[in-house]
């Protein structure tokens, strides 16, 4: 993987780089000198700052609820064949555009629901709630294979055992699952704030026009305030990279931290 490794890594740096030139230097249309004046307008803007709220906001909806209905949807696939888990994994490699767009099709103003049952305030509403459902659409059976790979036939023998030690289903949980699902939920979890907070395709469609996200803010500031806006863009996708990296980087603590610790 080393190969691969280097030459993603490279690119991305390469780039982010690029992207922290580019908000160092405001008057970079007309060859200005390097400085920090798009990064105090950052921290002066309103809208900015509620885009940034709303980003992690979305995020942390996102998460909660995916974590929350991937856990009894993994433990109800256990009793089912592999026709069930085949079905719940069919809309992973679905692109989130085009569950973004069916989302659009289907409960949209003018959509079917809306035709057959009335209109929900769920596409372009204020709160990000079509955001959110279309990240839980497409994370949640990503975390449930994640799940149903964590709960092999050991963990099945180990939970068999310890339901003929302790009638509690709390303490059964608390013992014997939550360890073992401890680690594919934190990593998967990180995974899952990571794309949301990256994301554009999936805010351009179904996301309110106000707030923005950072990736779509930085997108509209140079579309409304013109080139000259660039290192403002340029500042806000730094932003938006320093949570993503953020996140990266206590994803590879969790791994190495849950390597380290020896198998009990």
């Amino acid at each position: 993987m080393l190969p691969a490794v280097i030459l993603v890594g490279g690119l991305s740096v390469a780039a982010l780089a690029g992207v922290v030139s580019a908000s160092l230097r405001p008057n970079a249309v007309l060859n200005g000198a390097y400085g920090t004046d798009a990064w105090l307008r950052l921290i002066d803007d309103p809208i900015f700052v509620q885009a940034l709220i709303f980003t992690i906001r979305a995020a942390v909806l996102s998460t909660v609820l995916s974590v929350l209905i991937s856990i009894p949807l993994a433990f109800a696939l256990r009793r089912h064949s592999g026709r069930a888990r085949a079905l719940v994994g069919a809309p992973i490699p679905i692109p989130h555009l085009v569950t973004a767009s069916l989302v659009v099709l289907w409960l949209g103003p003018g959509g079917l629901a809306d035709r057959v049952l009335f209109t929900l305030p769920i596409v372009r509403d204020s709160f990000g709630i079509g955001v959110v459902l279309v990240y839980v659409l497409k994370e949640v059976p990503f975390l449930t294979m994640l799940i149903l790979a964590a709960l092999g036939e050991e963990d099945a023998s180990r939970e068999e055992a310890a339901r003929t030690l302790s009638p509690s289903r709390w303490a059964r949980w608390r013992s014997v699952l939550l360890p073992q699902l401890r680690r594919p939920l934190t990593l998967g979890s990180l995974v899952v704030a990571a794309f949301v907070i990256g994301s554009t395709e999936v805010p351009l469609v179904v996301g309110p026009l106000t707030p923005d996200v950072l990736t779509t803010w930085s997108i509209n500031v140079v579309r409304i305030r013109g080139p000259i806006a660039r290192a403002d863009a340029a500042a806000g996708l730094v932003v938006s990279s320093a949570l993503v990296i953020a996140l990266a980087i206590a994803m590879i603590w969790f791994a190495m931290r849950a390597r380290s610790r020896k198998p009990t």
